[in-house]
């Protein structure tokens, strides 16, 4: 069997299932010098004409080896002129040391912000890499490993992102050699490659080996696996979104929020991909995310504490406020403290609100509707008075709600009216002295009602539209 023609065959056949190219791309072939991607370019010049794509080589210094890091970028723009291809190279900075913990993703993360920008810059459609079906085996260990659950054990994707694509996904190691090795194609073999410190160097040179004692086929079994669990994660993932879609809104501080009566029902395997899901959507990434986190959101939804919070990596915050689940990203800033005195009617700006609030004096007999709408109040003209006081919720705080005959707790009205905690410190109290005459939004003091009996009504309204007001409506 002609190898050389075998692996071509192979490589075209996966691009074409996996539709990872159509005629007239460009393409950024990631090439680092090594055996994969010194081969991913070869295969990829074979068949340019064929496939119709232009190509393009880019290669990422990461600095982390001077005395071997510039003799590879000078063996692999050599490989770029011999094909008459555009060499793209750059030089990692400083912020990578080989010392650090996460030394391997923060290289991974350099070295495709550069893949990216050369995209953009070349006007490309697809960044091309040399990952191989070993790769992918090595993948679905390492995350095995690590606690991952069926969406870690996807692997590597053979498209990720719609633009990044693997070639090379099916083909095993071994066979690249063997095409090299028929070609007479040089490559460099990184030292660094043989460090057990790297999880990944150890299953490779370690795990795999043990394996394949018995069971000499295992790397294909894994890649099998992974792809068969792609396959099924896909299905589920299909039916998150459409939930999602569905029940999910955003919160007036553009968190995600969920109904947690509805997410509550959903079997638990659907439970796991809507929270994957919406951590994604939250932080772009799932990641540091792993099956942990996911179990932790879980339980916090079934607990009894109707508040409570989940921190997660990379400030991402899952809260649970009453009834509903919100994702956000960044710390919670605490509620800036305000106080504003009004001496008569007339319309005010608040600034650290951000909106307008009107005071209007009106004929009892003026005003035929006196439907509650969202803040709006209208109060017994008579037994409201100036100066009045607009501030922030103080502790000890207490009305008398309408409707009701005795005084309440503001405290334990906001937790009757399940009003979150983080928004309770932005609900506007009105106060005449001290004593809170209107909840903004959510209750007047029954005292303070217009009656059968009222001349005059004082009507207060607020244009809180695009305000800082808290996510709360009028009861």
């Amino acid at each position: 069997m002609d190898i050389v023609k075998h692996i071509i065959k192979k490589v075209e056949d996966t691009i074409s299932k996996y539709r990872m190219l159509q005629r007239g791309d460009r393409v950024i072939v990631a090439v680092s010098g090594g055996a994969d991607s010194v081969c991913l370019l070869a295969i990829l010049h074979s068949l340019k004409e064929i496939l119709g794509i232009e190509l393009a080589v880019a290669h990422f210094d990461h600095g982390l080896r001077p005395e071997a890091d510039e003799y590879e970028t000078g063996f692999v723009k050599s490989i770029a002129l011999s094909l008459n291809l555009d060499f793209v190279t750059k030089k990692g900075g400083g912020a990578i040391r080989p010392e650090s913990a996460s030394l391997e993703e923060k290289a991974r993360d350099a070295r495709y912000r550069f893949l990216k920008d050369v995209k953009k810059r070349l006007s490309a459609h697809k960044i091309a890499t040399g990952h191989t079906l070993d790769d992918q085996a090595e993948t679905v260990l390492m995350r095995l490993l690590r606690g991952s659950g069926p969406s870690g054990l996807q692997g590597i994707h053979p498209i990720r992102e719609k633009c990044i694509i693997r070639p090379l996904i099916e083909v095993r190691r071994a066979d690249i050699e063997s095409y090299l090795s028929s070609r007479h194609l040089r490559h460099i073999t990184d030292s660094s490659n043989f460090e057990v410190r790297h999880l990944r160097n150890d299953i490779r040179l370690n795990l795999i080996p043990q394996l394949e004692k018995y069971q000499p086929r295992i790397v294909e079994l894994l890649g099998r696996t992974a792809l068969i669990t792609r396959e099924e994660n896909r299905w589920v993932e299909g039916k998150a979104e459409r939930w999602i879609k569905k029940w999910a809104e955003t919160g007036s501080n553009n968190d995600i929020v969920l109904p947690l009566s509805r997410f509550k029902g959903l079997p638990e395997p659907l439970k796991n991909h809507v929270v994957r899901q919406v951590l994604k959507m939250t932080a772009g990434s799932l990641r540091r995310i792993n099956l942990l986190h996911i179990e932790a959101i879980k339980r916090l939804t079934m607990g009894r504490k109707p508040q409570a919070r989940v921190i997660l990596p990379d400030t991402l915050l899952v809260r649970r406020v009453y009834e509903k689940l919100l994702f956000s990203k960044g710390k919670t800033e605490a509620a800036e403290r305000f106080c504003y005195f009004f001496e008569r009617h007339g319309a005010f700006h608040l600034e650290t609100l951000g909106c307008t609030v009107r005071f209007d004096e009106i004929e009892r007999n003026a005003l035929s509707d006196l439907k509650t709408v969202p803040w709006t109040a209208c109060l017994d003209a008579d037994r409201t008075t100036f100066p009045l006081m607009l501030r922030n919720f103080r502790p000890g705080d207490r009305f008398v709600p309408m409707g009701m005959t005795g005084h309440k707790k503001l405290k334990d009205f906001f937790v009757d009216m399940k009003i979150p905690s983080d928004i309770r410190a932005r609900v506007p109290i009105l106060t005449q002295g001290d004593q809170p005459i209107w909840v903004c939004g959510l209750r007047i003091d029954d005292r303070f009602k217009v009656t059968s009996s009222t001349q005059k009504i004082l009507r207060i309204t607020f244009d809180a539209h695009g305000s800082t007001l808290g996510d709360y409506q009028t009861k």
